[in-house]
């Protein structure tokens, strides 16, 4: 098996903890790693580092190889610019197919959160039986949700196909991005529905495949971009080609276009995060909704369902809030709500148009 991990992001929806020039997958947020670094070492069980690519943004892969200094700069895949995550993973999955590789590929967002590791190996070989059986198809590995969250993808359940081992397979029968809030809670309700983890298994063959019939302008991109041999004039027609790349996010060019037949889902209880918000990280750090989360020196009185963080030495002194973000660097102090966090791109754009890009 082949991995591919996608880190090219900017992880604004976290700022002003994550930042373009330091994005949340390269930032120790959980720890003394990074989520790159976690997710690189969790999949090794599996797939060893010289099978295991890397998605980012050119401005990034230094970062990475001081991050990850066993990965070989060949086996990291560099977007030109950022256009958004489409084009990033059309361009990883050409690229991989004109190396040569074949047959079994995962592949996985690098910024997520995941308490129970050893399921998630677990449901990974289980996705590799499943593609053996069927090559032509996907499989989803869903986290059963634990409320009606507008941020994810959803994937709905359909019936039992079968068991490998002791694990069940479903069939699967659609897929809803960023749900709007009605219908979120009512598919949380029905419990036929999970959220999108971004783990997927599947293989080279029907992930080149499938995108040239379901975004076919993508992939004819991606697959001149990947053609192209080494030098400087590759370098300015990498550019320029990708550049034409459609803004599109690959849940609404390829997820929401794979077909009923074309996958199954595994419906795990990973004790799953996507940190993709401050709210989210809040919660992927406290999972009891009345507690905080405070890191640095904070002091608090009254407070529930706070994200209280303090990067200075000064005291950052709360009171009386409930359900806020309270986030203090050097060079910015962010206050919200954390019923407004998913709405936060509007805030970032106020503040640059006020002259402050260079600190977004």
């Amino acid at each position: 098996m082949h991995a591919v991990l996608f880190a090219g992001g900017f992880g604004q929806r976290l700022w002003p903890i994550s930042r373009r020039t330091n994005p949340k997958q390269f930032s120790a947020l959980l720890g003394g790693k990074s989520f790159l670094r976690i997710a690189v070492e969790r999949l090794l069980p599996l797939v060893p580092f010289e099978r295991i690519y890397i998605s980012t943004n050119e401005r990034f892969a230094d970062v990475i190889l001081e991050q990850i200094p066993e990965m070989s700069r060949d086996n990291l895949i560099l977007e030109p610019e950022r256009r958004d995550l489409a084009a990033a993973v059309a361009l990883a999955f050409f690229t991989l197919r004109q190396k040569g590789i074949k047959g079994d590929l995962y592949f996985q967002w690098s910024d997520n959160y995941v308490g129970n590791e050893e399921l998630l190996l677990h449901a990974i070989s289980v996705g590799i039986e499943l593609v053996h059986k069927e090559p032509g198809q996907i499989v989803f590995i869903g986290q059963r949700p634990r409320f009606a969250s507008e941020n994810l993808g959803w994937i709905e359940q359909g019936d039992l196909k079968g068991y490998s081992g002791d694990t069940p397979y479903y069939a699967f029968r659609s897929w809803h991005y960023r749900p709007a809030p009605d219908l979120c809670k009512s598919m949380f309700e029905s419990g036929s529905f999970t959220w999108n983890t971004g783990f997927f298994v599947t293989t080279m063959e029907f992930a080149v495949s499938t995108y040239q019939k379901v975004a076919p302008e993508i992939a004819k991109i991606a697959e001149e971009m990947a053609s192209l041999p080494a030098g400087a004039a590759s370098d300015q027609r990498r550019r320029e080609l990708y550049a034409l790349m459609p803004v599109q996010h690959f849940d609404e060019a390829f997820l929401m276009k794979v077909q009923p037949d074309q996958a199954v889902l595994l419906n795990i209880e990973l004790d799953w995060a996507d940190p993709g918000t401050l709210y989210a990280l809040k919660e992927a750090l406290q999972t009891d909704t009345e507690a905080n989360v405070k890191q640095g020196t904070v002091v608090d009185l009254d407070c529930t369902d706070c994200l209280l963080v303090n990067e200075e030495k000064k005291p950052v002194s709360v009171m009386g809030l409930n359900g806020v973000i309270v986030v203090n660097t050097n060079d910015a102090i962010l206050v919200i709500s954390k019923d407004s966090v998913r709405h936060l791109a509007k805030l970032l754009s106020e503040l640059s148009g006020q002259g402050f890009d260079h600190l977004l």
